[in-house]
């Protein structure tokens, strides 16, 4: 609702003018007939006058629900203050005051506002208007004092996906502490790495990451590039080079061959370079426009911040369908780092020690006889590999569905964090109407009613003998205005965007509740707002998580690797913000 409708509801509530409640107000009527017609934007101070007048005018006429506090609210998100959800951020905002023992009166005197204004804030009963000019001045605190007490680790753990060295950077550190406060409240693990790293999957574009790249209209060079066969590289600056050098020497020549990528080497003082990043990956790009098939070998012993930076990298790389990730079963020694790149145009070695990388070396070469011992030593290493996912997209949607369906018969606990509604709760009358609605063609409803078929048999088996948890988001209805869901389409590979009227989320709703009620093996637990927009998480409890993206494009990647199973299941599923919970027993 907008700030003039908003106006114009409460007036005909009350049975009053716009004089009368300008009147009541403290407000001209000219200055308020300016904000109801966009010509101004009212400040704080006015919408508390507003919100008091409105809410003096109720109480004279014996008209409940509209004390001074709620309307105050309704107001500043019809201005479009704060695009945050309350109880969200109160909850969020508690929990960072809480666990890093920061005093409310020291930080209001920092930021030169009311320590009890900061109270209301952890109750749930105000958020602050300016949100940009709160989040800038609470992280510069942060950082102050955090460096003063010695808990500037505490914070980069409580903020996730930010480290010691990039918490100095102002732009980084305040979007850290943006997206903490404004997310679905998460226990320390979500807001680590994981959760990082899952909510960048789930704002990546590819369509807008191939644009950003310019990767449509990448060209390989075909003339000579100069390398010498052999050449050594020292020290962190001289190994970015090196690495360069080899995706450029990999990238311009003739050779097919697959590159295989093995290394258990430091990450994070090398993707905090910007310049570095962009032209690595760039060369990388250059490999997947030249055709060429990675093979790349994760450390999954490696910290985990480390090992989700490195998976984040290569996010994008994922969804071309042309790498196939592993990991090796057994650690790598804790005390050597190591590296083997092998294309088929040359081969790039790497070493160094733990907690020296810095002291390293890195050994460049493209001599044939070298080459062909690499590239035997890369093949050795491979042999001992495990796949670290199954990644699947519209080109094996065959394998996808076999693999679902051979799985909904198995045993086990399964978990699911949806952004939507799950579509095998959803009625085939209720699909053909929104699909209708929606003027889909007759050829693609009837590939989506048989899909709508399929899950709904395959979720018919899991229900035999499993035990299934559906965490799922049900929003107000003005929260759904404001963010309208989708239907769930990610297992046909559907990537067109069906929204949901808020009539029809609802009655998809009650088919949901209801089935659960209906079936022992089946709960549901609700969700105020959605954790993700485009991304859904399944889990099979000790087995396997899948992460679904729905669109841009739509992919699936199944994980079955024990670490990250237990971060997956420690770290997402801990404490979901849950308005209520339809357990079984």
């Amino acid at each position: 609702m907008t700030f003039q409708e908003l106006i114009s509801d409460f007036t005909d509530r009350l049975g009053c003018s716009i004089s009368e409640l300008a009147e009541a107000s403290k407000l001209t009527p000219s200055a308020l007939s300016r904000y109801r017609s966009g010509l101004r934007r009212p400040r704080p101070e006015a919408l508390q006058r507003l919100a008091d007048g409105i809410a003096s005018i109720a109480a004279q006429k014996g008209i409940s629900g509209l004390e001074s506090e709620d309307v105050y609210n309704r107001l500043v998100r019809a201005v479009g203050y704060a695009d945050i959800d309350s109880s969200v951020f109160a909850e969020n905002f508690s929990s960072l005051v809480d666990r890093l023992s920061i005093s409310l009166n020291r930080l209001a005197k920092s930021m030169d506002i009311d320590a009890s204004l900061l109270s209301r804030f952890k109750r749930g009963e105000r958020v602050p208007i300016d949100m940009d000019r709160f989040i800038g001045n609470l992280s510069s605190y942060l950082l102050r004092s955090s460096d003063e007490s010695g808990q500037l680790p505490l914070l980069c753990a409580t903020l996730g996906g930010i480290t010691e060295h990039s918490i100095r950077d102002e732009g980084r550190l305040c979007a850290a502490v943006d997206r903490y406060l404004r997310g679905s409240p998460r226990s320390a693990a979500v807001a680590s790495g994981v959760s990082d790293y899952l909510h960048k999957l789930d704002e990546f574009d590819l369509g807008e990451y191939i644009s950003i790249i310019r990767f449509d209209k990448l060209k390989i060079p075909t003339a000579p590039f100069a390398l010498p066969a052999s050449r050594h590289y020292y020290g962190v600056e001289d190994m970015k080079r090196a690495e360069l050098a080899f995706l450029r020497a990999t990238a311009i020549s003739q050779s097919k061959k697959p590159l295989f990528m093995n290394s258990n080497m430091p990450i994070s003082d090398m993707v905090d370079s910007e310049d570095f990043n962009k032209k690595w990956m760039f060369g990388i790009a250059a490999c997947i426009k030249k055709g060429l098939h990675l093979n790349i070998i994760h450390t999954i012993d490696r910290p985990m911040k480390e090992m989700l930076l490195g998976l984040q990298a290569w996010m994008p790389i994922y969804m071309t369908g042309q790498v196939s990730p592993y990991y090796l079963p057994q650690p790598p020694s804790a005390i050597y780092h190591e590296l083997l790149y092998v294309s088929g145009a040359a081969a790039l070695r790497g070493e160094c020690i733990s907690g020296h990388h810095a002291n390293g070396q890195y050994y460049f070469t493209n001599s044939r006889r070298e080459l062909a011992y690499y590239r035997q030593r890369s093949e050795d290493i491979l042999s001992k590999a495990l796949p670290l996912m199954e990644i699947f997209d519209s080109a094996s949607e065959d394998e996808y569905r076999s693999f679902f369906s051979s799985e909904s018969s198995n045993g086990g606990q399964r978990c699911n964090m949806l952004s939507t509604l799950p579509i095998y709760t959803l009625s085939e009358e209720l699909l053909t109407s929104i699909l209708s609605r929606k003027s889909i063609s007759s050829r693609e409803r009837e590939r989506l009613t048989a899909y709508l078929k399929w899950t709904k048999e395959c979720f018919a088996e899991q229900l035999i003998s499993s035990e299934v948890l559906d965490i799922i988001p049900v929003p107000s209805e003005e929260q759904f205005s404001s963010a309208p869901l989708l239907l769930s389409l990610s297992g046909a590979f559907f990537e067109r965007e069906i929204q949901y009227t808020y009539e029809e989320y609802t009655e998809h709703c009650r088919l949901t509740r209801e089935l659960s009620a209906a079936n022992s093996s089946y709960s549901i637990s609700e969700l105020r707002t959605p954790v993700f927009r485009n991304i859904q998480i399944q889990m099979k409890r000790d087995e396997w998580v899948m992460v679904s993206k729905s669109k841009s494009p739509a992919i699936h990647f199944i994980i079955r690797h024990p670490k990250m199973l237990n971060a997956f299941e420690k770290g997402l599923f801990a404490t979901p913000n849950r308005i209520s919970h339809n357990s079984r027993t």
